[in-house]
């Protein structure tokens, strides 16, 4: 969908987008396979909604009359057509909260006003926040809900009944104190149940294993009349009359605040579920913010018949993709199925036992608990690691929010660690008397301790001995960062070293002012290291090679930090795209201009980018690397560049200049003869005549016209405008340079 769709759809609540959904629930088209998912669904949906209900706190029968509300709703107005939304069981422990400390009628109020808060949302446009949430601290949330719920269950499998208090350590102490009165029959019955779940499946992977496991054990404890087994006991077995929540006397903020909870995890929890649904369908992508309406819309409609909050449910989603389910139809036929079950066979829905309930919670925590999922994490990355534990812990521990809190917050914090880490490499052994020093990453009040570090090899540094401190590589720079530079140019100013710095990015240089660096910023700072012989001739090395020495050891030293499979490949063979062909300007670094990886351009350079006119019987090495590059090598574009300002255009202008060495002014007259000098033109667009005739000597080649006419081979004409850091390129039809820095995406 477009941007202008999208804006249309969001203020019209998706419907002009739903309205030909809505039409195909209509026809009988996919019928037979959406009742036939809907009522496998339902099987499954019946005793799992039962099962989160006794687990958020409420009486079972609301969890069925959620179920059959939030399937109807969130199917009609959701952007997941094949998504199933109910009651969720990462959801119960913050709605049991809830209930414990507000009662149900607050619940209705707080469910009530997350919708709204949903909604809204989804008409805003913010379904896409949802992704900022790191994936450790979900996988840590859900586990740790998992484990929460197979403690919280535990009296219940015993055959006790709750503490008042939900926490872990009140449930423990909870069950020392009545331990004993453990029913083993109870007991029996979750082991019945989880191995009929976690069994079953193997055998007969059709048959809804939960709905089969509930039935056994119920069958169990009607035919061995087990009358010291806790039943879930009456149900309604019809709707309740749709009103608003009543008023309670619970704090606004503390409504607010657990509606905005249960607002966010259950918004995240729908939205991941619609992402793996997403990925079972493989078709068009769900929309996040219809899906944020339509999950308001449900949980504002369930709030009115009294259940609890809902969310997109991935296991019944998935259920539902894999029993066949072709539009939403399935879920809407979901509910329906459970509201007939509601009016038909609600005595025998009240015969369940609690234990079997509790069976079925197990299983489901089991589930959560995924334990190779943080095993992944820890073999992948540690730090995530560490991220999925802070909130497993915490959420146990403390408290669903505070567990979400110390995620997020770890998270941050470690990306923080990671974004401010600062690489230092000095050299020493340079080959000359020169100290050089560079600074990678973030330079800022975190890495302090890098400039610290720079300070005690400084310290044998003989006087008016060059210090040059490269800081091209350094990437972002606050204040403190800046001061800790200056200092150090002051320190070796009072030992009369000479201190440079090279490389300073114009953006950083009001940093170096403000911190009392005017005089670093003015008298040393080098563009380039070549800059010394006019900062200090004295001091200036007689030779450069100290300095290609000194990278040759930081690039090495750069690429240990690095992924090394690139020069794995490239050890074995070379496969470059792009035959590049151009000046041999020092200012022209092919690699650098279209930030290619070694191994992508197959460069040749020689004075004025000449490529000298097919002559068969005349060897020139621009002819023998053409031969190569496209009889060897994957060659599929040829690029000739040319670049503004360029010092053998100037010689073919001043073609008497004596300075030129004969064998150099044979080479320039090659360039001269094809050039027409008789115009005002100006250097740059003699240049760009010299790329369009390298473009035509290139094109006599017999190999070039070959693959021309095959169409597997592209030229490109290019002039580099240095000054601008543009690239233009040679349009044939418009016959122009035209710049290619157009509709470029910035973000």
């Amino acid at each position: 969908m477009g941007s202008h769709h999208l804006k249309t759809l969001y203020h019209h609540l998706g419907i002009p987008y739903l309205l030909t959904e809505w039409k195909s629930l209509l026809s009988t088209k996919h019928l037979a396979a959406d009742t036939s998912a809907g009522i496998t669904v339902a099987f499954i949906a019946i005793p799992l909604s039962l099962a989160i209900a006794l687990a958020s706190g409420v009486p079972p029968g609301i969890g069925l009359i959620t179920a059959i509300i939030a399937g109807i709703v969130c199917a009609v107005f959701g952007g997941t057509p094949l998504a199933v939304s109910g009651p969720a069981a990462a959801m119960s422990v913050l709605i049991a909260d809830i209930v414990e400390k507000f009662g149900i009628s607050t619940l209705a109020i707080v469910c009530l006003i997350a919708g709204l808060m949903q909604f809204i949302s989804g008409v805003l446009g913010l379904g896409k926040l949802a992704r900022y949430v790191p994936l450790p601290v979900i996988a840590g949330f859900t586990a740790g809900i998992g484990v929460i719920i197979l403690i919280g269950q535990l009296p219940r499998a015993f055959g006790l009944m709750p503490p008042a208090e939900s926490h872990v350590f009140d449930v423990f102490m909870h069950i020392k104190e009545y331990f004993h009165e453990i029913n083993g029959a109870c007991l029996l019955l979750v082991v019945v149940t989880i191995v009929i779940i976690r069994g079953l499946p193997r055998l007969f992977p059709k048959v809804p294993s939960i709905l089969a496991a509930v039935i056994t054990a119920t069958a169990i404890v009607y035919f061995f009349n087990l009358t010291d087994v806790p039943l879930i006991g009456a149900i309604p077995h019809n709707l309740p009359t749709p009103q608003l929540p009543s008023v309670t006397a619970t704090p606004l903020t503390e409504i607010l605040l657990s509606a905005f909870t249960i607002y966010l995890l259950a918004s995240l929890e729908t939205l991941l579920s619609s992402s793996a649904v997403d990925k079972l369908v493989n078709k068009k992508k769900h929309n996040s913010n219809q899906e944020l309406i339509g999950q308001g819309l449900g949980n504002m409609a369930v709030s009115l018949f009294g259940g609890i909050p809902v969310t997109g449910v991935i296991a019944r989603s998935a259920t539902n993709i894999k029993a066949g389910a072709k539009t939403r139809r399935a879920s809407i036929i979901h509910s329906l199925l459970i509201l007939l079950t509601v009016f038909a066979i609600a005595p025998v829905i009240g015969l369940i036992p609690v234990a079997a309930l509790a069976g079925v919670l197990f299983s489901v925590a089991f589930s959560m608990i995924n334990y190779k999922e943080f095993y992944e994490l820890w073999v992948t990355s540690r730090t995530e690691a560490l991220i999925y534990t802070v909130t497993f812990l915490t959420i146990i521990f403390v408290d669903l929010i505070a567990g979400v809190q110390a995620g997020i917050t770890a998270a941050c914090l470690i990306v923080l660690f990671k974004a401010t880490q600062t690489r230092v490499f000095i050299s020493t052994n340079s080959k000359d008397d020169v100290i050089r020093l560079s600074l990678t990453g973030n330079l800022t009040f975190l890495s302090i301790g890098k400039i610290t570090a720079v300070e005690k090899p400084l310290e044998l540094v003989k006087t008016h001995q060059p210090v040059v401190l490269d800081l091209s590589s350094v990437t972002n720079m606050d204040t403190s960062g800046a001061t800790a530079i200056v200092d150090l140019f002051k320190q070796c100013q009072e030992k009369n070293i000479s201190f440079f710095i090279k490389g300073l990015s114009r953006q950083f240089e009001p940093l170096f002012r403000a911190c009392g660096g005017n005089m670093l910023i003015d008298n040393c700072h080098l563009v380039s290291e070549h800059e010394l012989r006019q900062k200090e001739a004295a001091i200036a090395p007689r030779s450069a090679y100290g300095r290609l020495v000194h990278g040759v050891y930081h690039f090495y030293n750069e690429n240990t930090h690095r992924d090394k499979r690139l020069f794995e490949y490239l050890r074995h063979r070379q496969d470059p795209h792009t035959f590049f062909i151009t000046c041999a300007d020092s200012r022209i670094v092919p690699s650098l201009i279209t930030s290619a990886d070694p191994g992508e351009l197959f460069i040749i350079r020689n004075v004025g980018n000449f490529i000298p006119p097919y002559e068969p019987d005349t060897l020139s090495s621009e002819a023998a690397a053409l031969e190569f590059a496209l009889t060897h090598l994957d060659i599929t574009d040829i690029v000739i560049c040319g670049h503004a300002n360029c010092g053998a255009i100037h010689a073919c202008i001043n073609h008497n200049n004596p300075s030129l060495s004969p064998k150099l002014h044979a080479w320039i007259a090659k360039i001269r003869m094809q050039l027409n000098l008789n115009t005002t033109l100006s250097i740059d667009d003699i240049a760009k005549i010299n790329v369009l005739n390298q473009i035509k000597n290139i094109k006599q080649y017999p190999l070039v016209q070959q693959k021309l006419a095959m169409q597997a081979l592209n030229i490109h004409g290019w002039f580099f405008d240095i000054t601008q850091n543009l690239v233009y390129e040679w349009d044939h039809d418009e016959q122009l340079f035209k710049s290619l820095i157009t509709n470029v995406l910035t973000t």
